[in-house]
């Protein structure tokens, strides 16, 4: 039961007949005209999730040309779960995730995780235990103590097809296993019929259920892969759902209430007039909002209005709390890529006065960000650290520390934001020299290529607070973590992979910053098998060889200018 957006909203006769139902009450026009009874309309939270399960398993046999059942095509069967205490151990006949010892291989030399021929695991349990081992431990955001464990196990229940999918996908790619791939995508077909149970069941206590598995969801999306657009643009249908799920629990208006909704950098509590459910709330849906952005700026589509009157409801529900300037930086996001459309849809003319206005929007846009950063600061603190560590697990030995998971997040969308809106003004410096030279001072230029490389480097400098390189010791890891917010895992992990590899290509940053980031990528890859990252390293190996390539042609013009 896949999100498939907003569904028609028409009678079942009109429907039927395929014409347009005005949704009159308590019955439509048309059927008052053709004397029939109106049978009314549908709910629009379940019609979102409607039942694609077949469709999706169809789908998958077409692609690997199956016509059996997907379990026939895998020999085993698929035999029932494990209790929660299998997830957290290795099979007894080999590991399926041995930890990495202090003289592992340079990261560069990993080589994709494999399965021993023989494990005493059925392949729900081998799914399962991946899952558990690489995309729920060992991450900053994971359950830590045995109550959060025992606790995410147990709702994780109700969650466990798709945990399964996830985890049956990482193997597949890892394998390179076609069968193991198509179990996979009829597990992920399961997920989504009981995910569409969950939400017509729509019971106050399977909440977080529900949003936790239609986020598994988008995350099996980004671990199957199916090229960079499709990818994030199948992941993006889900993170619509979450948003309708969140909506649909949240008052669509802020009550009024005193309440300690934080604690300032002092510890002091902090009372004010939102609610602590409703501010919270607030700060989760923008979070997902944060996410949607991406595969738009991806895609190169617009925004949708259901898009800003979500990010209204989030400054309502926040009120005037601190945290609530992310919504502006969230405006501005908007506003970027709408910028950035109009750009490439445009046919500009060095000199033009067009050419001039549409870039001194961009140095406004500039400026709202850089207003933004103290406000961020403020809001979602963070502290600076240095120490000998591994250079290929941690950039220049520099790592941040922040106070909340969700702040690393926020603050590594605001960078990322930033090193597009200069590189667009970088694009114009080179493409349209006479009308930048016009509206962009030399100060100015200076600034934006020193902008382009502070966000980068402070991108690189969060990551271990949101990703652990696999050659880190579990107990050194310690040092960079945050108090987490949901014990999600690695569902964060890919739009940081996205903020890498635009930190890694932005313009004027030296080689080190490329390769520290397509490192990260294909670590990821190789340990997690997540296809989102193997074809984010391909776009960077892509844009390097354009670079070489036009530094190759630079280099007999220069050498001819010297003789």
């Amino acid at each position: 039961m896949v999100y498939c957006g907003k569904a028609s909203q028409g009678c079942q006769n009109c429907r039927t007949r395929r014409i347009k139902c005005d949704k009159k009450r308590p019955g439509c026009s048309q059927c008052i005209r053709v004397g029939k009874k109106c049978p009314g309309y549908r709910d629009q939270l379940s019609l979102m999730f409607r039942d694609e399960s077949s469709k999706v398993i169809q789908k998958a046999h077409a692609q690997w040309g199956s016509s059996g059942s997907p379990i026939d095509a895998s020999g085993p069967a698929i035999a029932s779960a494990s209790s929660a205490s299998t997830w957290m151990t290795e099979s007894p006949g080999g590991s399926l995730d041995s930890p990495q010892s202090s003289s592992s291989p340079s990261p560069r030399d990993l080589e994709p995780a494999k399965l021993p021929k023989r494990v005493n695991l059925n392949l729900e349990d081998q799914g399962l235990q991946f899952y558990i081992n690489r995309y729920l431990m060992n991450h900053p955001d994971s359950p830590r103590t045995g109550d959060q464990v025992a606790a995410y196990c147990a709702a994780a229940e109700t969650t466990r097809n798709v945990m399964i999918a996830v985890g049956l996908a990482g193997l597949a790619n890892l394998q390179g296993d076609k069968s193991l791939n198509l179990i996979a995508r009829s597990q992920y077909g399961t997920a989504l019929k009981h995910t569409g149970q969950l939400i017509a069941d729509n019971h106050p206590s399977s909440f977080v259920a529900r949003v936790r598995s239609v986020v598994s969801l988008a995350l099996f999306e980004v671990v199957q892969g199916n090229g960079p657009k499709s990818t994030v643009s199948s992941a993006n249908t889900h993170i619509n759902g979450a948003v309708a799920v969140l909506r649909s629990v949240i008052p669509a208006s802020p009550v009024r209430s005193t309440a300690v909704v934080g604690a300032s950098s002092n510890g002091q509590a902090r009372v004010g007039l939102t609610s602590d459910i409703q501010a919270r709330g607030g700060l989760g849906i923008m979070m997902l909002l944060f996410t949607m952005l991406i595969p738009y700026q991806m895609t190169d589509t617009p925004l949708p209005p259901a898009f800003f009157d979500t990010l209204k409801l989030c400054g309502l529900l926040m009120g005037s709390i601190p945290e609530s300037c992310a919504c502006g930086h969230v405006y501005a996001s908007a506003r970027l890529l709408e910028l950035s459309a109009k750009v490439e849809h445009t046919v500009l003319t060095d000199g033009h006065r067009a050419t001039e206005d549409i870039i001194q929007q961009f140095l406004a846009l500039e400026d709202t960000f850089e207003a933004l950063e103290e406000p961020h600061h403020k809001a979602f603190p963070y502290t600076v650290h240095h120490g000998d560590c591994p250079p290929e697990a941690v950039f220049r030995g520099t790592w941040h520390v922040y106070g909340m998971i969700w702040g690393a997040r926020i603050w590594s969308h605001y960078r990322w934001a930033r090193i597009l809106v200069n590189q667009e003004i970088a694009k114009f410096i080179t493409n349209y020299p006479i009308s930048s030279s016009k509206a962009i001072s030399t100060s100015r230029r200076t600034k934006c290529y020193a902008t382009i490389d502070r966000m980068a480097q402070d991108i690189f400098f969060s990551t271990p607070s949101h990703w652990h390189h696999p050659m880190l010791d579990p107990q050194d890891t310690l040092k960079f973590e945050s108090n987490g917010t949901g014990n999600s895992g690695a569902v964060g992990l890919p739009s940081l992979l996205w903020h890498l590899m635009v930190a890694g290509c932005a313009p004027n940053v030296p080689l080190e910053y490329w390769s520290w980031a397509h490192n990260v990528l294909q670590v990821v890859w190789k340990q997690m098998g997540m296809q989102h990252a193997l074809e984010l390293s391909e776009i960077m190996e892509e844009h390097r060889a354009k670079l070489d390539k036009k530094a190759a042609k630079q280099s007999p013009k220069l050498k001819v200018e010297d003789e």
